[in-house]
């Protein structure tokens, strides 16, 4: 609290001397409002809406451009840090491109996008990606090796390096410099405002030039200056939760015991950890999957993209934390169970907390759902509460899929050919048959995922009452579905750019048979719930790579036509 008073004391001792100097005459108020005159204007800007419309115009134009600089930076950074030929690659034109004025740009900017909204975010983009990707690589190149070699030591490859090594130990470097070019995008496309003034903060300020409103010029400065003021704070905020550890000046960092732990960051590690992110793949990659099918097509939306992508994502986050509540109340999940039911098994959340969280990401999903709806016809609606339906009834009620040995079927389905086709006539309006066909390969994977689930809790599901399609089949039998689930994905995907039903692009998904015999002969051969629990995890791999190489198969269909 006495720091936070402190903060204050500079800019109120400013105001003071500032309204002192106008008063007695030593600043002329021709130039120089005072503040008062200021707070005045601010008054009537806010009556009018003149302000609140220019600060919402600019900070959309930030926003997007900031949002689109950062996705792209932090990874090429991560890359270029970890790589040494990217590394080569890319750090020099980074390096040399970095210095060049961003405003300078501008008229470049303006003859290949045009003075429309678009160059205003290309602008931002162009400024902020620097800082945030040179910031991100001296984070990666920071970390230590050792911490790489404890990981590899430890089984981790490729993208675990990533997401357990380097992304954590680079994390302050990273927000440092987001929080640099969160601040730089306010002051580039005020900037950009001026010399191109089509509203926002920016023209607001040249309008008031052109009529020497100085009262006006200094109301949108100070709104400009609390504004970047306000991200401060909140990037301080960020990092405070994000990366807790902090050294004190001497090198030591201070312990933190477990609950002391910042109040928002175990809210969000608990609720990341309950609604299982590392699932959402068999989500994301059929809604791309069937996107970019679209695109092949010829139809593409960007906004239309994302909300079906967010739309699906929380509709699967529902599912999972309804699955995990009626798992838990049903007895099929207990303290000793393997699954991932962490939340509720550590006592992080409450039965009643998971079930209104499945209800709000459900609601979240169905929401979103409506407005696809209303733009897009009342097919989405039959696909979205058909979907909303099975990801529900999946654990609950009597007859709950998951218990009377349909949990394959229902998974195949649903986050097979139904999302994929889904997002596509979310696109195209149009549900073919050859989508269908297509989506195919990557529903048998989704399913297989669910399959080796079942296959390692085979004897316990059995011992609660619980009928799966592994226990119904038996150990054997279960084997053979997952060789057929698995092993069918690569026939099938063969089979249909055979007949020329998908582009023989997508026969870059072959790539990752060898994992897929690997898993396949490690299935064959244990039946320990700790070795098919290695199963599980990489079918789960698997499928990501199988879906993702055939998204890359399309979109290079994509280029190779359009070239």
């Amino acid at each position: 609290m006495k720091n936070r008073l402190l903060q204050l004391i500079s800019p109120l001792i400013l105001l003071v001397l500032w309204e002192v100097l106008v008063s007695t005459g030593i600043l002329d108020r021709r130039f120089f409002p005072p503040p008062s005159e200021t707070l005045r204007k601010l008054a009537q800007l806010l009556e009018s809406g003149a302000l609140v419309t220019a600060t919402v115009v600019t900070l959309r134009r930030m926003a997007v451009g900031f949002v689109v600089a950062t996705a792209l930076a932090v990874p090429i950074g991560v890359l270029m840090g970890i790589n040494r030929a990217a590394r080569a690659l890319l750090a020099p034109l980074v390096s040399a491109l970095y210095p060049v004025p961003k405003i300078a740009l501008v008229p470049m900017v303006v003859i290949l996008f045009g003075i429309g909204e678009t160059s205003k975010y290309v602008i931002v983009v162009i400024s902020v990606f620097f800082l945030v990707a040179i910031n991100t690589l001296a984070g990666v190149l920071n970390v230590e090796g050792r911490y790489f070699d404890i990981a590899r030591n430890n089984g981790a490859r490729g993208w675990d390096l990533v997401w357990t090594v380097a992304l954590p130990a680079a994390l302050p470097s990273i927000l440092t410099g987001v929080n640099l070019g969160l601040g730089f995008s306010l002051t580039v496309i005020v900037g950009t405002e001026l010399l191109l003034p089509q509203g926002g903060l920016g023209a607001l300020i040249w309008q008031s030039y052109q009529l020497y409103d100085i009262a006006t010029i200094f109301a949108g400065l100070v709104v400009v200056a609390l504004l970047g003021w306000g991200f401060n704070l909140l990037m301080l905020e960020v990092e405070r939760q994000l990366i807790p550890w902090r050294s004190d000046g001497q090198g030591r960092v201070a312990a933190r015991r477990p609950e002391e732990e910042p109040r928002v960051r175990r809210l969000v590690r608990t609720w990341w950890m309950a609604v299982r992110p590392f699932s959402f793949t068999a989500s994301v990659t059929p809604v791309v999957l069937g996107s970019v099918l679209a695109g092949y097509d010829g139809a593409w939306s960007w906004p239309l993209f994302a909300v079906t992508l967010v739309g699906s994502v929380a509709i699967h986050a529902g599912t999972n934390l309804i699955n995990d509540y009626y798992d838990w109340k049903k007895g099929a999940d207990t303290p000793e169970s393997l699954g991932p039911n962490r939340a509720l098994q550590q006592g992080m959340l409450t039965t009643d907390q998971v079930f209104w969280g499945g209800v709000f990401f459900f609601a979240l999903g169905s929401a979103l759902g409506i407005y696809l709806v209303a733009t897009r016809g009342m097919f989405i609606l039959w696909l979205g509460l058909f979907s909303v339906l099975a990801g529900w009834f999946y654990t609950a009620g009597p007859f709950a899929f998951a218990y009377t040995g349909l949990g394959e079927i229902v998974v195949f389905l649903f986050m097979g050919p139904v999302m994929v086709v889904g997002s596509y006539f979310v696109m195209t309006q149009q549900a073919p048959l050859h989508v269908i066909w297509i989506a195919a390969p990557v529903g048998l994977l989704v399913a297989a995922i669910l399959h080796a689930n079942n296959m390692r809790d085979l004897e316990g599901d059995l011992a609660k009452g619980k009928r799966t399609l592994a226990n119904l089949l038996g150990r054997r039998a279960s084997k053979v579905e997952y060789y057929f689930l698995v092993g069918g994905s690569y026939v099938l995907l063969v089979m249909l750019v055979v007949l020329r039903v998908a582009p023989w692009y997508t026969l870059l998904a072959l790539v990752t048979l060898p994992s897929a015999i690997d898993l396949i002969r490690t299935a064959a051969i244990y039946e320990t719930p700790q070795r098919l629990n290695k199963v599980l995890r990489g079918t789960a791999k698997l499928h990501e790579r199988f879906g993702w190489a055939m998204i890359l198969g399309v979109v290079a269909a994509i280029v190779a036509r359009v070239v």
